[in-house]
């Protein structure tokens, strides 16, 4: 069931509801779930606010109404998190435009932090959550601020990594507090289909190298068992594994935390 539409406040533009009846799957058993409808609304007012920033601009003719797609799921997740967890700090890695971080702030209360290649979260945006931007390469650079996060946050950003992703997951768990969790979501390559403009085989992808020249584009699309292998390789043990509908095509939806 895809839902009913919501219009935002003080917009006739429609969005996707997240207060919806899907299957998400728990490590062994299947339940039923239903994503908050707080996160629902905080989702359309946080969209609200990008939207009065970039104006005519891409997010408003096309994006606003694919991303909730992505991580249909993470929303409601965090809430029911939330509810009994404290936590002190948000990390989101390919933050974008900054949606799903704030909102993510919003539910918490918690200060957020991003870091992007590109700069697409706009300051207006920024100042009024009161997110930190740092530009970078997240395979490439350190992560911008020391200490742990309760926290951390990628989504759609797993499928663009340019080098091996072991390393680099490697570097957001330790980034990762102890009682901490990681939500996660990719395009699942049954569905998509995989990548192999770049590489045949996700062996054949390199291992992290400064100097060596990056694309942005889907480098490599996986399928469920390449997924769980390279986060159970980084040392994450999973809590929820679920699929978001997709814009047509299935999302990966994780949550993850440290392994023993």
């Amino acid at each position: 069931m895809i839902g009913r539409r919501l219009l935002a406040a003080g917009t006739a533009a429609p969005l996707i509801m997240l207060a919806v009846l899907v299957h998400a799957e728990h490590e062994g058993k299947v339940r039923k779930h239903f994503s908050p409808k707080v996160a629902e609304e905080i989702l359309a007012a946080q969209q609200a606010v990008v939207r009065a920033d970039a104006a005519g601009g891409f997010y408003e003719k096309s994006y606003q109404h694919a991303e909730p797609f992505y991580w249909w799921l993470i929303p409601g997740w965090m809430e029911e998190d939330a509810a009994h967890r404290r936590a002190n700090r948000i990390l989101d890695v390919g933050c974008g435009y900054g949606t799903l971080l704030s909102v993510a702030t919003t539910i918490y209360g918690a200060p957020g932090y991003c870091v992007d290649v590109t700069p697409y979260l706009m300051p207006p945006v920024a100042a009024r959550r009161h997110l930190q931007f740092a530009r970078g390469n997240i395979e490439l650079d350190p992560i911008p601020w020391p200490g742990h996060f309760d926290v951390i946050v990628m989504t759609e950003v797993l499928e663009h990594f340019n080098f091996q992703p072991v390393p680099t997951l490697k570097k957001i768990r330790a980034a990762l507090a102890p009682d901490g969790l990681f939500f996660l979501s990719t395009p699942d390559a049954k569905e998509w289909g995989t990548t192999q403009k770049y590489y045949k085989r996700l062996q054949d992808i390199p291992m992290p190298s400064p100097g060596r020249a990056v694309v942005d584009d889907h480098v490599w699309q996986y399928r469920e068992e390449e997924l769980r292998q390279v986060l159970k390789a980084a040392g994450f043990s999973a809590v929820r594994w679920g699929h978001s509908p997709g814009t047509g095509l299935r999302h990966f939806n994780v949550v993850l935390k440290r392994a023993p």
